[in-house]
């Protein structure tokens, strides 16, 4: 019995049935171990997976599996390993190839992207720095993002990047990975959620110390940590002490690690001073909303990847709706181009308009001027007679181009639409004064955590 051509047929069928990312992140670098009396063990390269498998597929693995053996199945059991080069299941174009690979003399097995990966990694090859759209909203991050990925460990260690969701942490954290994967084939690379880490270390301590020596060796022995979302921290004392050395462990020995969230370190409740110091001890970039230019570039990009030619009136038509996140403004273009392949035409403004007039009236209805308006007048201590009024002291001056600023890159609003929400101010004002935060953001600190600060009052008032 070849278990290897048994799992390489079961994941054939499974993947019809799994979206893709899924399939890719759950299945990669499985296989079976052993199969005695009607019980399959199947070696699964972290905790995680196994949890994941055991909870959203088991079912569905043990269906496949009795189809292929054409008997029984009784169980599923899964176990940590790694596989050995002969079992590795080779993935083309994220789709498992059926066939047996051919070994060949010529053929070394590291020459194999699927063995030269390290097991560990569940990096999506899609996310590089050739299809990141750089604008005025992202590039310092990406800027940094790229300094890191050529000079692992040396610039930049810890690299912090926040912002909301959507706007592309992920990817660019991800580029970072696949980047220096490109360059060293054999570098050792972890990227995982915060979820991820933390059901890790509670398995590790619930089981005792033979897990617990795993999980350090996998989180301590890389080169570069990547982990998202690291809000979730918040609260979970005894996770944050863990990762507080993991954290010492990498940082002194000039490994790099690289954290996402979606707010920047101070705004995070319940983090750890210690932990907040340290984030805050190499480089904090933000990735923003984009502005309506390069929402026009990413739709454009987007489009390309899919073989379509759409125009850039159409294009521009949807930007100007569409501004929550790259998410969603990438989910508007996909239906928009399906419903086009069903309706065999081409899209027109009017088309666009009836596909996405639900996506845009909760859009245009996500945030008001008047919640920026009061969440910086509390945030300041501020009338908000004296923010809109003719005042040109500094204390009000200041707050009220913060206010310009973020009316305009949140909301997208004109420069005429921003002078009117602030008292019939001229648009020549409004310019001044939201370039001027535009100008300084990036060099000054607080105004940076001040507007961070606001930005995180106003979602919370979003609910």
């Amino acid at each position: 019995m070849d278990l290897n051509e048994i799992w390489r047929n079961c994941l054939g069928e499974l993947e019809v049935s799994i979206s893709r990312p899924n399939f890719v992140t759950w299945f990669k670098n499985t296989f079976i171990i052993d199969f005695k009396k009607g019980v399959f063990t199947i070696g699964v390269p972290t905790f995680f997976v196994e949890d994941w498998l055991k909870k959203k597929h088991v079912v569905d693995i043990q269906k496949a599996l009795s189809r292929q053996v054409k008997a029984e199945v009784t169980g599923i059991k899964f176990k940590i390993a790694n596989p050995a080069p002969e079992q590795v299941i080779t993935f083309s174009n994220d789709k498992v190839i059926h066939k047996p690979v051919e070994k060949s003399p010529s053929e070394s097995a590291p020459s194999m992207k699927s063995q030269t990966l390290p097991k560990n990694t569940t990096l999506n090859d899609y996310y590089t720095f050739s299809n990141f759209v750089v604008g005025t909203s992202n590039q310092l991050a990406y800027a940094a993002a790229e300094a890191v990925a050529k000079n692992i460990g040396k610039v930049y260690n810890p690299l912090f990047i926040y912002g909301e969701s959507g706007l592309g942490k992920t990817h660019i954290m991800q580029a970072i990975g696949n980047y220096v994967l490109e360059k060293d084939p054999k570098a050792n690379i972890l990227y995982v959620s915060s979820e991820t880490f933390i059901n890790d270390f509670i398995g590790a301590v619930e089981i005792g110390a033979g897990r617990a020596k795993d999980f350090k060796g996998r989180y301590r022995n890389v080169d570069i940590l990547l982990i998202d979302d690291i809000q979730f921290l918040s609260g979970k004392e005894q996770t944050q002490d863990e990762f507080f050395h993991t954290f010492n462990h990498l940082h002194q020995n000039n490994k790099q690690v690289v954290l996402t969230a979606d707010r920047f370190p101070k705004a995070i409740r319940g983090l750890e001073k210690r932990l907040q110091t340290r984030f805050e001890g190499g480089m904090v970039a933000d990735i923003g909303q984009p502005d309506l230019e390069t929402r026009v570039a990413i739709l454009s990009q987007k489009a390309r990847v899919k073989g379509k030619d759409i125009d850039t009136e159409i294009l521009y038509y949807i930007a100007e709706n569409v501004k929550s996140s790259i998410r969603e403004l990438e989910g508007a273009l996909i239906k928009v181009i399906a419903t086009c392949d069903l309706k065999q035409c081409a899209p027109t403004r009017d088309l666009v308009a009836e596909v996405l007039g639900g996506i845009m009236e909760t859009a245009r209805t996500q945030i008001s001027p008047d919640v920026i308006v009061r969440e910086t007048c509390k945030y300041f201590k501020l009338a908000k007679e004296d923010l809109l009024g003719q005042k040109r002291n500094r204390e009000i001056v200041v707050p009220r181009q913060i206010v310009m600023y973020l009316l305009r890159v949140e909301l997208a609003m004109s420069y005429p639409e921003i002078g009117k929400e602030m008292g019939g101010k001229d648009h020549t004002t409004i310019m001044h004064g939201s370039g001027k935060i535009e100008a300084e953001i990036n060099t000054n600190s607080k105004l940076k955590e001040d507007i961070g600060l606001i930005r995180e009052k106003v979602r919370q008032a979003m609910g």
